[in-house]
């Protein structure tokens, strides 16, 4: 019974430190999606001029991208944003997206394109810090569970 204890043990800091983890790694392809959807928007309003409505129903978004694209969905029909549901971001990160959205489609295709290429730049480094956290603070937080956990597991034997 001590054994099962100790494992479930375990297997709870680990669970708990994978769902941490989780985090960092969803922030990092939530920018990296966003890169992407903004890569094609500037092509879209260079070239194919679609609608916006047209364009995002073109794109299939995944988890946390997702609730984005709803929101921003929503805000094209209420004009109203509200970013709230994307947990991962900071407020900042939120204030910054919140320009971007509201911002787009007020211009003409050149000014479009032009203001795309500075929210694409901004982006990059938003992207670079995300993926540096997910590089290093991912591995961090499962190896030092995992230590915490067997250190854990010897003073309960």
């Amino acid at each position: 019974m001590k054994w099962f204890l100790i494992i479930v043990l375990i297997s709870a800091i680990m669970l708990i430190a994978y769902s941490v983890s989780e985090q960092y790694r969803d922030k990092f392809d939530f920018y990296t999606n966003l890169k992407l959807f903004l890569q094609q928007f500037k092509l879209n309003v260079s070239f194919r001029q679609q609608k916006i409505n047209e364009f995002l129903n073109t794109i299939k978004p995944k988890k946390q991208f997702k609730l984005f694209v709803e929101d921003y969905k929503t805000y094209l029909k209420t004009n109203q944003l509200n970013l709230t549901n994307i947990k991962i971001l900071e407020p900042d990160e939120r204030e910054e997206l919140s320009r971007l959205v509201t911002s787009l489609g007020n211009h003409d295709a050149k000014n479009e394109v032009h203001q795309l290429d500075g929210f694409l730049a901004t982006l990059e480094l938003n992207l670079t810090k995300a993926t540096d956290d997910k590089n290093k603070l991912c591995p961090m937080i499962l190896k030092l569970s995992l230590l915490f956990a067997i250190g854990l597991a010897i003073l309960l034997i």
